[in-house]
């Protein structure tokens, strides 16, 4: 009888074992898949980030002649005028050193990256205008990691200056 004890004993033991690994590797599976939707939520959210911002500061922004392209620190830069108090004051958007950086300036400021707000990593932001269609804002960033995300703007404003 201590023999079949002993097998039974084994048996059980061997049986735990067994579901015991299988935990782990469910875990080890589990997590993997964690990482890998955490890392391409994080990708996603980089490169619709910036899209999203940037439009809807020019939405925010569209009236007649209120955006043009110019240049800032040798990238494009969106400039959006709004009047405050009289006052036409200036919205840059551009990047530069791998920033995307937005600053509000008096008409007759200069930029300066310094007192500009640091909105998020981005590698490049390019904007154009069609020629043929003058309200149509083309723009293109490119990320951190490499990545690209391309969309083109209808506005109301015809714009002037710049590319």
């Amino acid at each position: 009888m201590s023999k079949r004890y002993s097998l039974e004993m084994i048996v059980v033991v061997v049986l735990f074992a067994v579901y015991a690994l299988c935990a782990v590797f469910l875990c080890v599976i589990g997590a993997d898949v964690y990482r890998g939707t955490a890392d391409s939520m994080s990708t996603n959210y980089d490169d619709r980030t910036s899209v999203l911002y940037v439009a809807e500061k020019i939405r925010q922004n569209d009236s007649s002649d209120s955006i043009r392209v110019d240049e800032a620190y040798g990238s494009d830069a969106i400039v959006l005028t709004e009047n405050i108090s009289g006052s036409g004051y200036q919205t840059w958007v551009f990047v530069k050193d791998g920033i995307l950086y937005e600053g509000l300036f008096a008409p007759d400021a200069s930029v300066d990256v310094e007192i500009c707000q640091r909105i998020m990593p981005m590698q490049e932001m390019v904007v154009s205008r069609d020629p043929g269609k003058t309200q149509l804002l083309n723009i293109s960033f490119t990320t951190v990691d490499g990545g690209t995300q391309d969309f083109d703007l209808w506005t109301r404003s015809s714009g002037s200056g710049g590319a």
